[in-house]
């Protein structure tokens, strides 16, 4: 947990984009309040006219009016709060999509996807609430409070000074426990984020865990992270009944106090039946806002601990720097003295290494799992930065430069295993290149040896549902080669491109890749299988 003020100035940080609508909303809901304070006011006036048996038109038409005026704002600063959330919700989702989407990558993710989808979702929609609906609310309760305050001394100062001091401190005895409802607010919500991404894994992987029997121990895992969160949630609803036995006290207190006040000033002539019934709705008007505020401190709180969590998001490392263009259509990649191990772990996967990938021609790397394949794959597109060495992509010119995320675009790449997206078969191409035309589109599935997709009743409006469900892994794969043909880049790098293809159609999609690609394209092809080792110009083996 984050210290209090970074939390605070985050929090409020938000309010830069949305604070010209804030400033609109919150002067409807102070034209609200003080309506309410104007009706009390007149309220007492036309009692007073009726007992006294005055004419009472007038005055009942401008206490119509009052209501019918507070009423309007109510229905105005409802729509524009309604507005101004969803506004707000939108935009820090938005900014908090692209810093998780653009953090660097290093190996592995700090937080679990179904995690980073609760803060995406749950704790934006925390944090929006209380800054675009709380936050102006608090304001207007403090100046309703203030003026309510004020008209209770104007009528009774010794019986004003008696509610001022017994309802504060019973909100100030209620919220001794800001910092430990802190802490357990924060708890829940991340256990919440473990729970949504027990439950998000195993539905998406339920083949799995259906081919090995153990939808018990998963439901079991389940039933003790929901024990947990119901543990914290007693916790907090304990603390909070303390809290709300000292406010309901304060307030039955400062209630009967100005009761049996007005009952004795009415008995020996003190006060008029206008000025009970006012003083009892001001009672009111003072009650409400100082329960209003005490609620605040709660919701406040929750904030604090959801602006904690996007914080997170807001503080990982991002890639920068813009892609270069590319430095010729067939580069040249030289790997120079290049270490790594990833972070946390004192294997090396590579020391010292050198190789180099020569222009135009097709590389096949092989070796044995575990060895680093894949890794000096992520290397090379910059997804990992060297612990020592660099990665060089030089250009017929001579020039160079060291591979990073500047450089991502110069590649097409196609990584192992199903990696298509939910969405059609066409929404899939057009991630690599948006503009591509039908004919693009069809040439690069010839070259991947995918024509299969336009014997399918929809073409390539064919649904893939999530990770390239409802095609087989054969087809996925061949659709994703298909995509990465499609994107400008003078480097194609293969991992494991073909593992799912038997070996005549892994064959037919090498011989392809070449016939089009070889001398046009530098080609490294990442393998374990020999078809690709047969037609390679070089070989590089890693130990």
């Amino acid at each position: 947990m984050k210290n209090f003020l970074p939390c605070l100035k985050g929090l409020f940080g938000l309010l830069a984009p949305v604070w010209g609508r804030l400033l609109v909303c919150t002067l409807v809901y102070l034209l609200e309040a003080g309506a309410g304070l104007a009706f009390v006011w007149y309220s007492k006036e036309v009692v007073d006219l009726a007992i006294s048996g005055g004419e009472l038109t007038r005055s009942v038409l401008l206490l119509v009016c009052i209501m019918a005026f507070q009423v309007a704002c109510r229905i105005v600063s409802r729509y524009l709060e309604g507005y101004v959330l969803t506004k707000a919700k939108l935009d820090i989702r938005a900014r908090a999509f692209s810093k998780a989407l653009r953090s660097r990558w290093q190996g592995r993710d700090k937080y679990h996807s179904a995690d980073v989808v609760n803060r995406l979702e749950e704790d934006i929609r925390v944090v929006s609430e209380f800054v675009c609906s709380s936050l102006p609310q608090c304001f207007v309760t403090v100046v309703q409070l203030i003026a309510a305050v004020a008209m209770l001394f104007s009528l009774s100062s010794s019986l004003a000074w008696i509610l001022v001091w017994i309802m504060p401190v019973a909100v100030l005895a209620a919220r001794l426990f800001f910092r430990r409802m802190r802490r357990i607010s924060s708890d829940l919500r991340n256990i919440d984020g473990n729970i949504q991404g027990h439950i998000q894994e195993h539905l998406q992987n339920r083949a799995l865990v259906k081919s090995l029997s153990c939808e018990s121990a998963i439901e079991n895992g389940l039933d003790s992270l929901q024990d947990e969160e119901l543990r914290l949630t007693r916790k907090r609803l304990n603390y909070s009944a303390i809290s709300r036995s000292f406010m309901q006290l304060g307030f039955s207190a400062g209630y009967l106090t100005a009761f049996l006040w007005g009952v004795f000033g009415l008995r020996d002539g003190s006060v008029t039946y206008g000025l009970m019934v006012a003083f009892l709705q001001l009672v009111g008007q003072v009650q409400r806002p100082v329960a209003t505020m005490a609620s605040y401190i709660p919701a406040f709180i929750k904030a604090l601990s959801s602006e904690d969590r996007l914080l997170d998001i807001d503080s990982m490392p991002q890639d920068s720097g813009e892609s270069f263009s590319a430095l010729g259509m067939v580069p040249e990649l030289r790997v120079e003295k290049l270490t790594f191990h990833y972070e946390g772990r004192s294997r090396m996967i590579f020391q010292d290494f050198d190789c180099v990938f020569e222009s135009g021609r097709l590389t096949a790397v092989c070796g044995p799992t575990g060895r680093g394949k894949s890794t000096l794959a992520n290397l090379i597109l910059g997804l990992l930065s060297p612990v020592s060495g660099r990665i060089l992509l030089c250009g017929a010119d001579g020039s160079s430069v060291e591979c990073g995320p500047s450089t991502r675009r110069n590649f097409m790449y196609v990584p192992q295993g199903n990696s298509l997206l939910s969405g059609s078969i066409r929404a899939n191409l057009l991630l690599a290149k948006p503009d591509a035309s039908e004919e693009q589109m069809r040439d690069a599935l010839y070259t991947a040896a995918a024509e299969f997709v336009f014997d399918l009743p929809q073409g390539l409006d064919t649904a893939c549902s999530e990770v390239g469900r409802g095609l087989s892994e054969g087809q996925a794969q061949r659709i994703a080669i298909a995509r990465a043909l499609l994107h400008e880049g003078g480097v194609l790098i293969l991992d494991e491109a073909t593992s799912a293809l038997d070996i005549e159609t892994e064959e037919l999609v090498l011989q392809r890749l070449c016939e089009r690609y070889r001398g046009e394209r530098t080609i490294i092809c990442i393998t374990h299988r020999m078809a690709a080792a047969r037609l390679a110009d070089s070989l590089v083996t890693l130990q």
